[in-house]
């Protein structure tokens, strides 16, 4: 039997997102015996041809976001001609049918712990690939078939991967039960709400110490809904057990900072008494996203203006300094909001809040995929400008306005897994020249027009 060597193409040092697939595989008894994982930070192709010429099969694995996909396109393309390739990540589930059409062998639309070892058994040539789950493929041209879809127990899965040194922020949840129509989270194939038992959590933490790792991040939709029973009601027993079992386990945890931001309905007094006694961090991320309650409903943010508010007075009067999450450009707001935004924006920097402004991104999967962005608001601009002096902005909002472009043209150009792309109307005027634009000359040739 010819040994499987799996190539993981690591684009900006970004090395453990490969943790859970290491993990995955060598809890299925396959890396270390039949499958070999080697991670390289450039073209993938060479090694895999490298692994092929020593009678051995290979194939290149990339995990990708959308921006990512822009860039990577035409490599993932080039070497989907010469070697089997399989995609996962965001932009893997928001539009798996624009990856198969670049040729790859598989995009993994689900959890990837259980996908994993079942398309290494296929790429050795003991399954078939129908049988997978939670994988996109291509049946035939222009067809495209999504296998079961197989919800997997955090539990089972260690977050981390010692052997080669990957030890990332641990997952705790997985899955959101709100429907923001701007995120991506809740509307694709892993939505369903998981948690990873503190205990066990408990048992990574003391793994991430012994690595020299003492600094303990958290990767949850939202933070502070850690064992939550019903939405918007937090568990602070359960937040508690979970930060004490890190510092038990001689860790430093951080919860509801980045990547573990949480939203304002979780933000009580008795949450903010547990972080406070065992969490290392003094900054809380919340989520605002508008000053407008007519826009939060619009996008079915699920809370007012108000209730955020209130939180972030939560997170003063206990000693944090708040973040708080604003998205210029939502769809479908209008000048009154934009000033109803700007008024909070400054009112929150004059509480001692600081704010991460982001651009609207048009996400693919998500229920506002196709809607076109517009030029960042004048009064945005001029806000900026006045707050920029107070020191109290950070985040990408002027790259995600460039960004929101393309992305929406990645859409727009091929918004559905139909045999043949429908693009979008007007899509050649506003897309030509974009990215995507060749991407799309990549894939299928250019739009007419």
């Amino acid at each position: 039997m010819r040994e499987l060597v799996l190539i993981g193409r690591v684009a900006y040092g970004a090395r453990n997102a490969f943790a859970h697939l290491a993990a995955a595989l060598e809890r299925h008894g396959l890396l270390g015996s039949r499958v070999a994982l080697e991670l390289v930070e450039d073209d993938p192709l060479p090694r895999a041809l490298e692994a092929l010429r020593s009678g051995r099969r290979a194939a290149v694995l990339y995990g990708v976001s959308t921006p990512l996909f822009l860039e990577l396109g035409s490599e993932i393309a080039r070497t989907a001609s010469r070697v089997p390739v399989v995609v996962g990540g965001p932009h893997a589930e928001g539009a798996y049918w624009q990856l198969l059409r670049l040729g790859v062998y598989a995009a993994v639309v689900g959890d990837g712990e259980n996908a994993a070892a079942g398309l290494a058994e296929a790429l050795l040539g003991e399954r078939s690939i129908e049988e997978v789950p939670n994988i996109a493929y291509s049946p035939g041209p222009g067809a495209f078939r999504v296998t079961r879809i197989e919800h997997v127990d955090l539990d089972d899965y260690e977050p981390f991967h010692a052997g080669l040194g990957l030890y990332p922020p641990i997952e705790i949840m997985r899955g959101c039960p709100y429907r923001c129509r701007f995120c991506q989270v809740p509307w694709l194939f892993k939505a369903r709400v998981r948690f990873r038992s503190p205990g066990r959590v408990a048992e990574a933490a003391r793994a991430y110490v012994a690595a020299g790792r003492r600094r303990i991040r958290f990767i949850a939709p939202i933070g502070f809904a850690y064992m939550s029973k019903k939405p918007g009601k937090p568990n602070p027993e359960a937040i508690e057990e979970l930060l004490r079992g890190v510092r038990e386990a001689g860790g430093e945890p951080y919860l509801g900072s980045f990547p573990s931001e949480t939203r304002p309905e979780y933000v009580t007094p008795e949450v903010l008494r547990v972080v406070k006694r065992y969490a290392a961090n003094r900054r809380i991320s919340v989520g605002l996203q508008s000053g407008s309650n007519r826009v939060l409903r619009l996008v079915d943010r699920g809370h007012t203006v108000e209730e955020a508010l209130e939180a972030v007075e939560l997170i003063l009067s206990h000693g944090f300094t708040p973040v708080v999450d604003i998205i210029f450009g939502l769809p479908g707001e209008e000048e009154e909001d934009v000033k109803a935004t700007v008024e909070v924006m400054e009112m929150l920097a004059g509480r001692g809040a600081r704010l991460r402004l982001h651009t609207f991104l048009p996400l693919p999967g998500t229920p506002l995929a196709r809607a076109k962005p517009r030029p960042l608001h004048p009064l945005y601009r001029r806000a900026v400008r006045r707050l920029l002096g107070k020191g109290v902005l950070e985040g990408d909002w002027e790259n995600q306005e460039h960004l929101a472009t393309e992305m929406y043209c990645l859409t727009a150009l091929d918004p559905a897994p139909t045999r043949e792309p429908e693009p979008l109307p007007g899509v050649a005027e506003h897309c030509r020249g974009t990215r995507a634009w060749k991407l799309a000359g990549l894939i299928h040739g250019p739009p007419a027009g």
